[in-house]
């Protein structure tokens, strides 16, 4: 399974790991949805990806974070078959028929690889328990239904290509020899001229002679292969490798050399780790001498923090559920000697990663630089599962004391994000225990985005409440009188720049009415049903207001407030 390689999609994905069982399926569920509709000439904001997927708007967006259409077509479907291995579904209790690849060739009279290239061209696949027991790639009856009904030149094509003859294959060799002999076009213009007067896809000629150079390697119709191998074939090629393909065979099916098939890998890896920024906690410390055998130098022994378990939480309470609180509570605390060399070794990975990757050079490609910096990146993501597993229970705890049991699941699974979110951005060089800041991240969270549970907040003790206030107040006053003050720098803002019905939705769906912990926010259905409008003609009122307070608001304020 091949990895995502734009790394705000990576992020968005990796925050569903810890999603509700029910939440997982409704957002594979949107993401095929997604698929179907994105234009790959078309840039599409996060903010609009994020909401279409996971059903909720996006806490912090950078201002021009926007995604491409092809990198949407090419990591939704490897979204689609991560999250549906996770949630362990069996193809005979699912509502529709489920194939196989096998079952799915048989059907269409074609080969496994028609299948697979297929799946490139649009047909979505998930992960499935077929009857012996073995998860497999598998295909929805109506997912295959839609993809033939709208492709029914390629399944003509498919077919064609299964029923072709030996003496058809003659005459396909026949005509690439005298198109070859005849004109100037490269191997590629060769194989298209002879598919065209075939009347054969360009696939099936092209294997028809990978085949015949096979049998007969005295008998070269190409002295050479092309000098250039398109963007096409360098991404295929780049993906066969992901897959699992050795070197050796990808030179032999491209006809390249091995150090040119290492060449094409070593730089779609440089331009992969390119497009990832880590970002990181600076400290001092990194710039030692002896930093790296200091941070990097010892196996940290944390037994019974990475577990490498991963338990689906449902919605409702049941025993996935239980068994899921039960797990976390038999994880082990991290005390502050642990918590501190975890933070310290998270940030210097990314820091080490940071550095290597601006060293590589697209001109002069070296495979091992590439590994290491890959390797860099791969062990601080394991470092950060080990902290947010070793504080689920911090979010269990907190949850709980503001949602009623049946809802549990899901304000847990909204806490999980606010969690990761916070192991990024906490700064370990203060001094402060991490969950002191997790906890007043986690309750502004739930207070600030789930409309409900800042109901319910209003309706909480207020011995509770103030117990919050002083976690918030503990971990950084400083920060929280900069949002107050920002706070008021946004009101006079919203007052001289926006209409009445601007100053309303902003304030109400970014959460500016009340207390910092208790926000009174609203979805933008419900603002557009009290203003009698629509969802979407609210969201076109409110990103007009956001335009304007970014023109008139300091950067630093405007992440405070909304970020």
């Amino acid at each position: 399974m091949k990895n995502i390689e734009n790394q705000i999609l990576s992020q968005l994905f990796m925050e569903t790991r810890f999603a509700p069982r029910k939440q997982l399926l409704r957002q594979i569920d949107s993401a095929r949805k997604l698929y179907k509709i994105i234009d790959t000439e078309r840039n599409y904001p996060f903010e609009f990806v994020c909401s279409k997927i996971t059903g909720y708007r996006p806490k912090q967006t950078p201002q021009t974070e926007t995604i491409s259409g092809e990198d949407l077509i090419e990591s939704l479907p490897t979204f689609i078959l991560r999250a549906s291995a996770r949630l362990k579904l069996k193809a005979d209790e699912q509502e529709e028929k489920i194939y196989s690849i096998d079952e799915l060739a048989e059907k269409f009279s074609v080969s496994g690889r028609t299948i697979e290239r297929w799946r490139k061209k649009g047909l979505v696949a998930g992960k499935y328990i077929f009857g012996d027991g073995i998860m497999r790639t598998g295909f929805a009856a109506e997912e295959v239904d839609e993809f033939t009904g709208e492709n029914t030149e390629l399944l003509k094509r498919a077919s064609q290509y299964n029923i072709v003859t030996e003496k058809n294959r003659q005459a396909i060799i026949k005509k690439i020899i005298a198109i070859a002999t005849d004109t100037k076009l490269s191997r590629q213009g060769v194989i298209k001229k002879a598919a065209a007067q075939s009347n054969r896809s360009v696939e099936t000629v092209r294997c028809l002679l990978i085949d015949y150079e096979k049998q007969n390697p005295r008998k070269n119709i190409f002295k050479k292969p092309c000098l250039v191998i398109g963007t096409r074939e360098r991404a295929i090629i780049f993906n066969m490798f992901e897959a699992g393909t050795e070197v050796e065979e990808l030179a032999e099916k491209f006809q390249r050399s091995k150090s040119s098939i290492y060449r094409i890998i070593s730089r779609r890896r440089i331009r992969k780790l390119l497009k990832h920024k880590p970002e990181y906690i600076e400290s001092k410390e990194f710039t030692q001498e002896s930093a790296q055998e200091k941070f990097l130098g010892k196996s940290l022994s944390l037994p019974g923090v990475l577990t490498g378990k991963r338990f689906d939480l449902p919605g409702k309470r049941g025993k996935v559920q239980q068994r899921y609180f039960d797990l976390i509570k038999k994880t082990p605390i991290l005390n502050r000697q642990q918590e501190m060399e975890l933070f310290r070794r998270y940030n210097f990975l990314k820091y080490i990663a940071k550095k290597r990757i601006e060293s590589l050079d697209l001109a002069k490609p070296s495979a091992r630089a590439v590994t290491k910096a890959q390797q860099l990146l791969d062990e601080s993501e394991d470092v950060k599962a080990a902290i947010i597993e070793a504080n689920l229970r911090l979010v269990v705890r907190i949850a709980a004391r503001h949602s009623a049991e049946e809802h549990l699941g899901d304000l847990v699974s909204e806490g999980n994000m606010a969690l990761m979110r916070a192991v990024e951005k906490f700064d370990y060089t203060r001094g402060f225990r991490f969950s002191t800041y997790a906890s007043w991240v986690i309750a502004k969270d739930f207070a600030r985005h789930l409309p409900a549970e800042a109901a319910r907040l209003e309706r909480t003790a207020s011995s509770e409440i103030d117990e919050f206030e002083q976690v918030a107040d503990k971990f950084n006053s400083a920060k929280i009188e900069a949002v107050e003050s920002a706070h008021h720098s946004l009101e006079e803002v919203i007052a001289d720049n926006l209409t009445e019905r601007e100053q309303y939705i902003i304030r109400y769906h970014f959460g500016l009415v009340g207390t910092l912990v208790k926000k009174k926010s609203k979805t933008l259905k419900q603002i557009g049903d009290e203003l009698g409008l629509s969802k979407e003609r609210i969201r076109q009122i409110e990103l007009i207001a956001i335009q304007k307070l970014r023109q008139t608001l300091s950067p630093k304020e405007f992440q405070l407030l909304i970020g």
